[in-house]
């Protein structure tokens, strides 16, 4: 009889605890990701409750232009450099072949633009162009990787810049970063006055504007949520494969929380707009998971 009633315990308590965990965020995850045979990796953290799917390393492409955003703002809050000084640009800096609106918008050379300018449109609209320009004005991009391990985050890899990346394809491989570490990395940048009030502030008003990747996280948020975020998106291999496409960021909810989300797909079969919707449907589910567990 005692063997029974030890038996029944023993049953409930993995009733429970299968119970409880088919109401997490990580159990919602990996249910979705079940029915999409595609490579992506998932990080969401709230408080301190970090949550992890495929915590492997992923192609950074353009995600990694919030970085060079940092490093650049880093660099001029030390060196008390204005983001209203101009910076002559010469048509030999500049590779035309590239995803670049600044040269759409700028057709004589040489032509003067602002820090400012260069960083919103590096991170607003993913200039190819400025982004290199900012990368060497700030150091190069050793110095960019040496800045990222300095805060902490080791085992992301920065080794080439946008023009690397647009010569040889595979060169796209080779920045790389796990969802984790994104929204670790963007978390402290937030919490630990990484930058001076007045950079952040301008950090975040750029990265509000993003016009890229609209059918990507914030699809999956309710009009007019506030989302901070940087996207990213490959080129396709030979053999028809998306190298990444990405977003990651952080997402105000209605009680004015925050939560950081980092998505990162690899090597997929998919079209873009399927990718897309991966992601999308991914960041309508952690969203309203953390609309319904406010705490």
């Amino acid at each position: 009889m005692l063997k029974i009633k030890m038996f029944i315990i023993f049953l409930f308590s993995i009733i429970l605890i299968v119970w409880f965990y088919t109401k997490t965020l990580n159990f919602r995850l990996n249910l979705y990701l079940i029915n999409n045979n595609v490579n992506v990796g998932i990080a969401t953290l709230k408080d301190k409750d970090l949550v992890v799917v495929n915590n492997k390393k992923y192609p950074l492409l353009s995600v990694f232009k919030y970085f060079v955003a940092i490093k650049v703002l880093k660099y001029i809050d030390q060196k008390h450099i204005s983001l209203d000084t101009k910076i002559t640009i010469n048509q030999n800096m500049l590779d035309m072949q590239t995803h670049s609106p600044m040269i759409k918008d700028y057709k004589n050379y040489p032509f003067d633009i602002t820090l400012a300018q260069l960083l919103e449109y590096m991170i607003s609209q993913s200039d190819n162009n400025a982004c290199d320009i900012l990368i060497d004005y700030s150091g190069g991009i050793n110095e960019l990787e040496k800045f990222i391990h300095e805060l902490g985050f080791n085992d992301i890899s920065i080794k080439v810049n946008e023009k690397d990346m647009n010569s040889d394809i595979y060169n796209q491989y080779l920045n790389t970063s796990t969802p984790k570490d994104i929204v670790l990395m963007m978390k402290r940048v937030k919490d630990n006055n990484i930058l001076s009030s007045s950079s952040f502030a301008f950090l975040e008003n750029i990265m509000l504007k993003t016009s890229t990747g609209e059918n990507k996280i914030k699809a999956g948020l309710p009009k007019n949520t506030k989302i901070y975020h940087k996207t990213g998106s490959g080129s396709r291999t030979p053999k028809g494969l998306k190298i990444a496409d990405n977003d990651a960021g952080y997402v105000r909810l209605p009680n004015g929380d925050l939560y950081y989300i980092a998505i990162m797909i690899k090597d997929s079969p998919l079209s873009d707009d399927e990718n897309s919707k991966i992601i999308s449907d991914i960041s309508k589910i952690v969203y309203q998971y953390f609309c319904i567990n406010k705490n």
